[in-house]
């Protein structure tokens, strides 16, 4: 079994378990529960994924974002490419700055904090509210509809805060060359078919990193398509 086809396999089954999972990763019960003093499942998910990427930099983004994997499957249904929006990608900086400063100021604010995992979850398992349903819904159907109207992962290359944060710890690790998961080239063997930019799930210039022999990119997911794809295996 390829790397590809074990990533697609991971990718489907985060995304059909998304309607489990998507309560403990939940931004929104998240906040409500730094309100009341409390750290609930959701920010501990994403506290332990962006220390996680020290080391694997946007692997999660890669290899187990249901969001991501349903871009997958709309991308290969549909075959879109990304739709270029001059100045839409602000959009995930606002956003981003909106959730980080918006969480710090209501941890401030709260004083002290308590860890209740379970914090609006009940028992723990589903179902769940029929109003937590509601959400998740409308997050399958919205993310549908970016893939559609803006392309290949156009959620994450536009408008997904999480993903800020990542490119923000890549780049730290990359500039202190922190030991972590990465990509590396081999310059002198590309042959410049561009095989490796078609694969690219992040509509990455793939072939001129190569040339720069430099493949840090903060946009990077480390799917490694680029390498299964190259016929030079580079």
């Amino acid at each position: 079994m390829t790397r590809q086809q074990i990533r697609s396999i991971i990718l489907i089954l985060s995304f059909l378990l998304m309607s489990v999972s998507f309560a403990y990763m939940s931004p929104v019960i998240m906040m409500i529960g730094l309100t009341k003093g409390v750290i609930a499942a959701g920010l501990i998910f994403w506290i332990v994924n962006f220390i996680l990427a020290f080391i694997f930099g946007r692997a999660f983004c890669g290899y187990a974002c249901p969001n991501g994997a349903e871009q997958m499957i709309v991308d290969r249904a549909v075959k879109l490419n990304l739709r270029p929006v001059p100045g839409l990608r602000n959009l995930k900086y606002l956003f981003a700055v909106l959730w980080v400063g918006g969480a710090t100021l209501l941890a401030i604010g709260a004083g002290n904090l308590v860890i209740n995992p379970l914090f609006q979850l009940g028992s723990g398992v589903p179902p769940w509210p029929l109003g937590a349903y509601i959400v998740f819904y409308l997050i399958v159907l919205g993310v549908f509809a970016i893939a559609l109207v803006l392309g290949r992962r156009g959620l994450c290359n536009y408008l997904c805060p999480m993903s800020v944060i990542f490119m923000a710890i890549t780049k730290i690790k990359d500039s202190v060359r922190l030991p972590s998961l990465h990509l590396e080239a081999h310059p002198d063997d590309c042959i410049h078919c561009k095989k490796c930019n078609t694969a690219c799930p992040m509509s990455l210039n793939v072939e001129e990193m190569v040339k720069d022999n430099r493949m840090q990119n903060p946009e990077c997911i480390l799917c490694g398509s680029c390498a299964d794809t190259c016929p030079q295996k580079i």
